[in-house]
């Protein structure tokens, strides 16, 4: 938890800091001309610790961890760009729950988390420098390792290695509408080069929650442009 809450302090630090650096860069540099093209970026994406909130009084605590992506946006104008991602991350988890007998049971395991979004962001000022606020809306599933009815093999010739079987173990998963908020700043390196970094808020509809988890995220993105 004192992690988490120096992350976001180091975080919004950073961007207050940005903001006067911006307002000097605007006053000198020409408006970058950011419309009519493409965005394609590669973010890394830090997820905070979370807990989600199960039914009957079980729960979830997430660890953080650190995740990845691509996207791509059209740049309709210098200050509105619309577009799309696809974030992967791969987390440990602890979940507990109630029993019978009034004890908590407790096991640990892995949750593979992707999402597929449509995104816009808005971008304050048009200049190379600028704050911007951003928004989502898509879908997102959850792999939870638990293993959810028996394993089966299946076997095949393969032309180079003969005969061969595989195993495969259905899993539980979960899925839901997901959307999200975020505030940052992005600073246009080149023509051809942007970073961005960005606090953002995310929720995702999940049916056997008690109420609608929040996640928090860090990202830092690297933008490479195309006219």
């Amino acid at each position: 938890m004192k992690i988490t809450v120096k992350l976001l302090l180091l975080t919004f630090g950073l961007m207050g800091s940005l903001f006067p650096l911006q307002a000097q860069m605007a006053e000198k540099a020409p408006v970058s001309d950011r419309m009519g093209s493409w965005d394609f970026t590669l973010p890394l994406i830090y997820s905070f610790e979370a807990t989600i909130d199960g039914k009957g009084g079980s729960s979830v605590d997430l660890d953080d961890d650190l995740g990845f992506g691509f996207g791509a946006a059209y740049n309709v104008s210098n200050q509105l760009s619309l577009g799309g991602f696809f974030n992967w991350s791969y987390r440990g988890y602890e979940a507990q729950g109630p029993q019978d007998d009034g004890s908590l049971y407790r096991y640990t395991n892995s949750v593979e988390t992707t999402t597929l979004a449509f995104n816009a962001t808005y971008y304050i000022l048009e200049g190379p420098a600028t704050p911007f606020i951003t928004g989502s809306l898509g879908y997102t599933f959850m792999d939870t390792n638990i293993q959810n009815g028996p394993s089966d093999v299946y076997c095949y010739y393969d032309p180079w290695w003969g005969y061969i079987c595989n195993g495969y173990v259905p899993t539980r998963t979960e899925d839901g509408p997901s959307y999200s908020l975020g505030l940052g700043f992005r600073y246009d390196v080149s023509d051809s080069m942007s970073l961005q970094l960005s606090y953002n808020k995310s929720w995702v509809d999940l049916g056997n929650s008690s109420s609608t988890p929040d996640f928090d995220t860090i990202r830092l993105d690297f933008i490479f442009r195309s006219f």
